[in-house]
């Protein structure tokens, strides 16, 4: 059997904006799931889910970029489920 090897690079920026929003948001933040280097993954990748903890919870990117850019003014937990298009190992969940 041939084996496949794929590294992800799973990641996050946040900066204080200098004006809050109307809402009252402080930051302005970035997660995403890319390969290595900027590497292509989609390859092997099927989608990357982003459960979130706020209005439109959950965010499906089918193609890249694997990312999702909000603004908010608290930190939570975000899991994120890689599926990848080799059924036999379908998904795998990040917390």
């Amino acid at each position: 059997p041939c084996a496949v090897q794929v590294k992800l690079e799973l990641g996050h920026r946040a900066q204080v904006r200098k004006k809050p929003t109307v809402e009252g948001f402080t930051h302005d933040w970035l997660v995403f799931v890319r390969g290595p280097e900027h590497s292509n993954i989609q390859h092997f990748v099927e989608k990357v889910v982003f459960h979130l903890s706020f209005p439109n919870p959950l965010r499906v990117r089918r193609d890249p970029p694997y990312k999702v850019e909000e603004s908010g003014y608290a930190g939570f937990i975000l899991p994120i489920e890689v599926y990848f298009k080799n059924k036999v190992w379908n998904h795998i969940v990040f917390i």
